[in-house]
């Protein structure tokens, strides 16, 4: 197959020698696996970000009809972070070539990244070692961390059952597998007997969901992925185990991920009743018409988390329009009236937060995205559509961002007389940066609702 080799040479004190060095190595690398080397590009400095040889090389292969082989020495050659090195894989792909590293024991350029963009320089091999250690005491049936609910690590570092918690752990088995009781219900009925757990809250659907799937409790020890039978007492036999999870299987049904806009007031909307947080809830509906056509409705509301997730508080639930509808009429008269005052530092403190669990969260899409890459699990077209889809939200996020910063300056003017005018017409994020430069809470109950401003002792 014809190659083209891709050379960067950082140091230009040693030129010559790296550059002799990693010709050398592609010649070396054709010969042994028989290509046909064709051309060659080198780009110096590869820091600075003018890569003009790149572009000469991506320009040979678009004026080429044939495929090749793009062989470069490491994929730090090829570009300066683990991003900018998959753009221009893609980027090559897309051109019909395939890039492959000059590495006998690790060819495949994802997984060349993989390893040299997750080792860190300093304390890796510390790192090793300690991960090392904790599999052998994992191998050795010892626990590790946190113990499950049920079980304490004894003074021969093996989990040993808690007496109050092993029958508690029963309880909730025998509930739900011999009494066909559900988890909300199973849920209610330990919050109703003041049940204790460890942590001295009430008890939720997911941790009596976590209680139910979790294998420890057959004696079997799981880290690292890997499993250590019989590694101490069980507190539940293998039969009722596995009933228990063809039961929760067979009442699971698939989940079909719809978007749905954000709720306006979470984070900072609470229970009157309990002190708890309202959560926002999005339910869709189907149903059929005489016709015989179906339709689907979505409702949205916010419900006392603890009624949801716990089942201990009354039923409080609004619509989510009816409630967000009040929550921004108040606040308007509130500050058209001068009985509340724009606080901007909650709103850009806000912002900030809000940013960087944006960045966060798709550095972490990327990420996982390309993990299953080098795996082999997907593959480079569904890598590159991750990234896209990326890409294109990054876009969006910084358009919002102009337009928050916008209505910003605005509010650091200290007229308010501009906002008011615009202030049907803001859009969800912008009205939630508002109420946050505005309340500090707003506490609902069955049939009213109390908005707590920001002081200036607060602010």
């Amino acid at each position: 197959m014809k190659a083209i080799g891709y050379f960067s040479v950082r140091d230009r004190a040693d030129v010559d020698d790296v550059l002799s060095g990693q010709l050398q190595a592609f010649s070396t690398y054709c010969q042994r696996h028989i290509h046909q080397p064709v051309e060659t590009f080198v780009d110096y400095d590869l820091d600075d970000g003018e890569h003009p040889r790149y572009r000469d090389m991506l320009a040979y292969l678009r004026q080429s009809d044939s495929e090749f082989l793009v062989i470069i020495a490491g994929s730090q050659h090829l570009g300066n972070t683990l991003e900018s090195f998959v753009r221009r894989v893609l980027e090559l792909d897309a051109q019909g070539a395939k890039v492959i590293c000059n590495d006998e024991e690790l060819p495949d350029p994802l997984q060349q990244a993989l390893k040299y963009w997750h080792s860190t320089k300093s304390g890796s091999d510390r790192g090793e070692r300690i991960k090392e250690a904790m599999k052998a005491k994992a191998i050795r049936g010892e626990g590790l961390g946190k113990p499950p609910f049920g079980y304490k690590i004894g003074s021969k570092g093996k989990l040993e059952i808690v007496p109050g918690e092993g029958a508690i752990v029963r309880l909730i088995f025998n509930l739900y597998t011999n009494e066909n009781i559900g988890m909300r219900r199973i849920v209610h009925y330990l919050n109703e007997k003041e049940t204790p757990t460890r942590s001295g809250r009430g008890w939720s659907i997911v941790t009596v969901r976590d209680i139910l799937r979790n294998r420890s409790y057959l004696g079997t020890y799981i880290r690292f992925g890997m499993r250590v039978p019989r590694s101490h007492e069980a507190i539940i036999d293998s039969d009722e185990f596995n009933v228990t999870q063809e039961k929760m299987a067979h009442g699971r049904t698939p989940r079909v991920m719809h978007a749905s806009e954000p709720f306006l007031l979470s984070t900072f909307v609470y229970c009157a009743s309990c002190g708890n947080r309202m959560i926002g809830v999005s339910r869709r509906q189907g149903w059929s018409r005489k016709d015989g056509s179906r339709t689907v409705g979505q409702y949205r509301y916010y419900q006392c988390q603890s009624r949801t997730n716990q089942g201990m508080c009354s039923y409080h639930t609004w619509r989510s329009d009816i409630l967000e509808k009040m929550v921004l009429s108040h606040a308007k008269e509130a500050l058209e009236s001068g009985d509340a005052k724009l606080h901007l530092s909650e709103a850009l403190s806000r912002r900030s937060n809000d940013a960087e669990k944006n960045v966060e969260r798709l550095n972490a899409q990327f990420l996982r995205a390309f993990e299953s890459a080098a795996a082999g699990v997907s593959s480079l077209e569904r890598l590159r559509s991750t990234l896209e889809d990326v890409d294109a939200e990054r876009d969006t996020l910084a358009g919002r961002v102009l337009h928050e910063g916008s209505l910003l300056e605005v509010m650091s003017s200290g007229d308010s007389s501009s906002l008011l005018q615009r202030w049907d017409s803001l859009d969800t994020d912008t009205a939630r940066h508002v109420l946050r430069a505005l309340v500090s809470r707003v506490s609902v109950g069955d049939d009213e609702v109390e908005l707590i401003f920001h002081t200036e002792e607060q602010a």
